[in-house]
């Protein structure tokens, strides 16, 4: 079985618009085996969510290659969206709408066959304690309560590999929080699923 992620020798350089660039990831190489939760921790600015964006076909590396369930990031970018679920650091859920509905929007886009959404919707809202939420409009949450709907919404479609792009600080990463590390941010790829 082949890695859910490999990189080698990923780079991200910006243009600062002067005589300068700025180069964000210098080079990783990576492997993350089919099952197994891998995270990346330090301070802001050290190339972490630019990482995440690469791995997530949302910007395009410089240098190196990846990739994600199999597919390479730049040449096989529809297949990799396919295969993943993200869950950004800051929250895109739809605060007018119920958890629910946010849940059904996102199957609808991502294609999740009609004959299992109910119970995969069941099982997700369970996995993160909503489903007695499911109903309620997303502005009543709390923000750990939307956190955790961003990751239901992320494992919906039963993606290969699930990105989750936060802050230590935030309600996932309890543990983090009271030790204090709340200037770093963390994002870890993990596989869902070994298949």
């Amino acid at each position: 079985m082949s890695p859910a992620v490999t990189v080698r020798g990923l780079v991200k350089r910006f243009d600062t618009g002067r005589a300068e660039t700025v180069e964000a990831v210098r080079g990783i190489d990576l492997d993350v085996s089919a099952g197994e939760v891998f995270g990346f921790l330090g301070p802001n600015g050290a190339g972490k969510s630019t990482t995440i964006n690469m791995l997530c076909t949302l910007t395009a590396p410089t240098a190196g290659a990846a990739k994600v369930a199999g597919y390479d990031v730049q040449a096989e970018r529809d297949d990799v969206r396919r295969n993943i679920g993200l869950v950004f650091q800051e929250t895109t859920l739809d605060g007018y709408l119920s958890a629910e509905q946010n849940l059904r929007f996102h199957a609808e886009l991502y294609g999740v066959p009609r004959a299992t959404l109910s119970d995969r919707l069941r099982q997700v809202l369970e996995m993160v304690g909503l489903w007695e939420r499911r109903k309620s409009k997303v502005t009543t949450f709390s923000g750990g309560m939307k956190r955790r709907l961003e990751i239901a919404r992320g494992l919906l479609h039963s993606p290969r590999v699930l990105f989750l792009d936060s802050r230590p600080s935030a309600s996932i990463h309890r543990p983090a929080a009271r030790s204090g590390a709340t200037s770093a941010s963390c994002g870890a790829p993990m596989t869902s699923r070994s298949s």
